[in-house]
């Protein structure tokens, strides 16, 4: 096969795949409509032993299918190979605290975004969405979801482990900007940058000295001015994070820097942001990231903050401009540089991006703001 026949046979065979879960959560779904009561808490033992995997394994399986098989639209279009199981399970999830009608409503658009988008985003997505239909149900959400908060030790191989906290979206923030200032700041040595960020971390948590100086620990968060004056209940914006309940967002605010950004009032992209106190250029800087919001590379969820900044086309002393910049990871603008994919920008911080193979995909911008609506 040519290079691009590989690349059609990969896409149908992700979407096969896509529909042989259908297939699965839809048996097993009637499995246990048709399992007695009494038998309903060792269904997992059966189809573990039907499929050689531990019950528990077999347990989530069944659970994935009752949630899947509740929702029949989000089931059809993950049989239709229009999403995929993982997308199919945020949907569902999503949709949990929601009302009946509220969820119709919520659980249609994000299907279609779904088709196009990743996960990320689409989780994203449906933030905003839950906030706009019923604005208490993020501040529920929350809450309940605070209450998990907790540190998990996993064994591994080898002699090693993984401590996996779990914290609030802005505490977990907060602990890896400090981390990951801290690391910047040692200087270059032998190690990587993931190495001295666990060195970091072990040192912090047993109480030993750095080697570097800590800096200023910050989050960055965007909302609308309506939404601080508490006028309305339109979510915040975390970096690197996405949506966060209003209330959460103006207590960041309330004890934090102020910084205008003018958005299209269509789109929701930033179109400006304000300054007084320092020169154009790191006003434009500030630009770009806030519209880009995280890299420009397909799929990379690197945030802004963190990215270089990047000509599209090669710096000729005049296009130091917003609609020529974009950030970029430092592994996605080595990418860009050294290999054969290739980027052009249009007005807005539309990116597009050609693949060593040919293909093309559209990065378009984050909105950081509600677009106004289309009527």
């Amino acid at each position: 096969m040519t290079p691009d026949e590989t690349l059609d046979a990969i896409e149908d065979a992700y979407r096969a795949v896509n529909r042989a879960h259908a297939v699965l959560a839809r048996c097993l779904a009637d499995l246990v409509v048709s399992t007695d009561f009494a038998e309903y808490p060792y269904l997992g033992d059966e189809v573990g032993a039907l499929l050689s995997i531990s019950s528990r394994k077999a347990s989530t399986l069944i659970c994935h299918a009752e949630n899947l098989a509740s929702r029949p639209a989000v089931l059809a279009a993950l049989e239709e190979g229009r999403i995929d199981q993982g997308k199919a399970l945020l949907i569902v999830d999503q949709l949990e605290p929601l009302t009946a009608v509220q969820a119709e409503i919520v659980e249609a658009v994000l299907i279609e975004y779904a088709r196009t988008h990743h996960y990320s985003r689409i989780r994203q997505h449906a933030q905003r969405l839950i906030a706009k239909v019923d604005p208490e149900a993020a501040a529920r959400r929350h809450e309940e979801k605070k209450r998990t908060r907790q540190v998990e030790k996993l064994n591994l191989d080898d002699a090693m482990c993984a401590l996996r906290f779990q914290f609030t979206a802005v505490q977990g923030a907060l602990v890896w900007d400090r981390i990951d200032r801290i690391a910047r700041g040692l200087g270059d040595d032998e190690r990587t940058m993931d190495q001295r960020r666990a060195d970091v971390a072990f040192d912090l948590l047993m109480g030993k000295e750095t080697g570097a100086p800590q800096g200023e620990v910050k989050v960055l968060v965007t909302l609308p001015a309506t939404t601080l004056m508490g006028m309305d209940q339109e979510p915040g914006m975390l970096a690197g994070y996405g949506p966060i309940p209003a209330d959460v967002a103006r207590d960041i605010a309330a004890g934090g820097t102020w910084k205008r950004i003018l958005t299209d009032p269509v789109t929701g992209v930033a179109m400006d942001v304000g300054r007084t106190n320092y020169r154009p250029s790191a006003a434009l800087a500030d630009l770009v990231r806030a519209r880009d919001v995280t890299c420009v590379a397909i799929g990379c969820r690197q945030p802004a903050h963190r990215c270089d900044l990047d000509h599209c086309e090669p710096f000729d002393g005049t296009n130091t401009v917003a609609d020529d910049l974009g950030a970029k990871c430092r592994r996605h603008h080595v990418m860009k540089h050294h290999t054969r994919w290739k980027r052009t920008q249009l007005p807005g911080g539309i990116h597009i991006w050609t693949t060593p193979m040919g293909r093309t995909y559209v990065r378009e911008p984050e909105p950081i703001a509600d677009p106004a609506p289309p009527f």
